[in-house]
């Protein structure tokens, strides 16, 4: 990890994994299904975020479901 914050955003229609290592990570369920995310679902138009805790988070595992997922995290 870097002296600075790196964010990334990308959009997925497959299942995956946020690394370990994020400062800051946000979803937002921008399809036609539910998604499940750290398993819990998310539903269509939704939005989960995990805010910033002055410690980084565990890989979070996110599962598209044939919807697709606007991801945003920060290492």
């Amino acid at each position: 990890m870097g002296a600075l914050a790196d964010p990334i955003e990308f959009e997925t229609t497959e299942d995956g994994t946020v690394p370990a290592g994020a400062i800051k990570i946000s979803f937002y369920n921008d399809g036609t299904s539910v998604a499940i995310v750290n398993g819990v679902r998310l539903k269509v138009g939704k939005a989960t975020n995990f805010g910033f805790t002055g410690k980084p988070y565990r890989a979070i595992e996110y599962k598209a479901n044939g919807t697709t997922l606007f991801i945003r995290y920060t290492v």
